[in-house]
């Protein structure tokens, strides 16, 4: 007997939404300094960032974080790149280029994910459930 509940999305033919993966691994002392100081902040800039959905954020270690932000559009996700919350995330990297190693992946899905008790993630936006 199952006693939890299992949705399926109903994806549009071809939806709009992107996820944005993006991860920050410290490859010193002031970057891990810095990534510790400004990994919430990093993590509030984004979810307020206009067109993001949601962001999730894990600890993969002492040194390296990787975040999941969930966006309506690639274009608004191009609109935070050039917002003065990710001009001030490049700063130290800019001054400190050795410190961070930094990297992201963009996504459109194909399909969707499962998910188990409440959507998360891209279910978030898309309200037609199976």
């Amino acid at each position: 007997m199952m006693n939890y509940s299992v949705y399926h999305l109903d994806l549009p033919e071809h939806p709009e939404v992107v996820v944005f993966v993006n991860g920050f691994i410290a490859r010193d002392r002031p970057g891990f300094f810095w990534l510790w100081k400004s990994l919430l902040w990093i993590r509030t800039v984004t979810a307020q960032a206009e067109g993001c959905v949601q962001v999730k954020a894990g600890i993969c270690g002492l040194n390296e974080v990787v975040m999941v932000s969930y966006w309506s559009s690639g274009s608004s996700l191009k609109g935070f790149f050039r917002g003065e919350a990710h001009r001030k995330m490049m700063q130290f990297i800019s001054k400190n280029p050795q410190s961070l190693c930094l990297y992201n992946e963009t996504y459109s899905p194909l399909k969707s994910g499962k998910y188990i008790n409440e959507p998360q993630g891209i279910a978030t936006m898309y309200r037609r459930f199976q």
